[in-house]
């Protein structure tokens, strides 16, 4: 009889971790990458990644996930890297909302436009979460309700309290700038949207807020781009021009007065183009376009190189003409991606491709660094 007590004890406690595990599940698993640093890939995930971008000084990097569960239930996350520590950190959005955008509003804190449905244009709400001090051990979520219902945010510049966005609601495009709150500034832009074209997901906005630029797909297949530049106080917009006229992929984009500028790549060829409204008057990049960088540094599978904004000159980084056979995996991977210097002289590859992100370590002797989020 003795015996036998403690073997109904160890069978009550069992049967009392089993009702409680049923009680009490556990939380399903983010949307995102499966896994963490440093056995995750970026194919291996949960949902969809929606939209992800650098901080202002290079070091972190934030992206968005998106799942629909199989009972309809609209979930996402936010996944934060400190690309210099290496280490990351994900946070749940609300339950029933999609992030549509995202972006930074300084090194420290991340924005990220949710909306209640799938499909962006078709929002009824949209709210904006500000995920705060993610370099710390505490960081923390708040979000806040807009005036306007918005389905994206092209282009919110760090620091800024304008940013432009396409609108919710109706089939044609429409596009404004409007401030923190979402109150709208001046007069929405509207352009035709025919079966087939859509809003592309990002733009650029003047320092002033007066001027905007967007773009719009013109085909399903995404090969031709129109570009438009918009007025905010009377909500004129012109089609200004189309990718067919650049000479390679566009990788950044400045308005002002002064007009248009663009940093356009093409595998090793790098170029600034300047599309200006006044003809015939001499420009000076670093006074015209003060939000721009200096320089911007790429990429490429032969080697890495920075660009020079307002000379157009390239100076050459790395070189991996000189790698081994077993490079080419990894060269495939960061080829039209960019660089940004880490603290110990080496860089940070930055790649994305089909909404799929390939982030790794590039030593400065144009050798393979760790990974940090692989895309296979």
């Amino acid at each position: 009889m003795n015996n036998r007590i403690p073997m109904l004890v160890l069978v009550l406690l069992v049967l009392v971790a089993l009702i409680w595990r049923v009680a009490n599940p556990p939380p399903p698993p983010l949307p995102g990458p499966r896994g963490a640093l440093p056995t995750w890939d970026s194919r291996t995930k949960l949902g969809d990644m929606a939209a992800s971008a650098v901080s202002p000084s290079g070091t972190k990097w934030a992206g968005a996930w998106n799942q629909k569960t199989g009972s309809g239930e609209l979930r996402s996350a936010i996944l934060v890297i400190d690309l210099e520590k290496q280490s990351a950190f994900r946070q749940e959005m609300k339950r029933g909302s999609f992030v549509s955008s995202m972006g930074w509003r300084d090194d420290d804190t991340v924005w990220a436009l949710l909306v209640d449905s799938e499909n962006p244009e078709t929002a009824r709400t949209s709210k904006v979460a500000y995920v705060r001090r993610v370099g710390s051990e505490k960081p923390r979520c708040e979000t806040a309700a807009l005036k306007e219902t918005v389905a994206r945010i092209l282009a919110w510049p760090a620091g800024s309290d304008r940013f432009v966005a396409q609108l919710a609601g109706g089939k044609a495009g429409r596009l404004a700038v409007l401030t923190e709150p979402g109150e709208l500034v001046g007069k929405p832009a509207q352009v035709q949207l025919p079966a087939g074209t859509s809003v592309r997901r990002t733009g650029a906005i003047s320092l002033d807020g007066k001027s905007f630029v967007f773009s719009v797909t013109e085909d399903k297949v995404g090969g031709n781009i129109s570009y438009y530049v918009a007025e905010s106080k009377n909500g004129h917009a012109r089609k200004a021009f189309s990718s067919g006229e650049l000479p390679g992929r566009v990788d950044g984009i400045w308005v002002s007065r002064m007009g248009v500028l663009m940093v356009c790549a093409d595998r090793e060829k790098l170029k600034t183009i300047v599309v200006s409204e006044i003809k015939g008057m001499p420009l000076d990049i670093a006074k015209s376009w003060p939000d721009a960088p200096k320089t911007m540094m790429f990429a490429t599978y032969n080697g890495g190189y920075e660009l020079n904004l307002a000379s157009g000159k390239v100076k050459r980084l790395l070189d991996f003409t000189k790698q081994g056979r077993y490079s080419d995996s990894w060269r495939r991977q960061i080829q039209d991606g960019r660089l940004y210097p880490r603290k110990d002289g080496d860089y940070t590859a930055i790649s994305t491709v089909a909404d799929e992100v390939d982030i790794r370590v590039v030593k400065k002797s144009g050798d393979k660094g760790p990974d940090i989020l692989p895309r296979g």
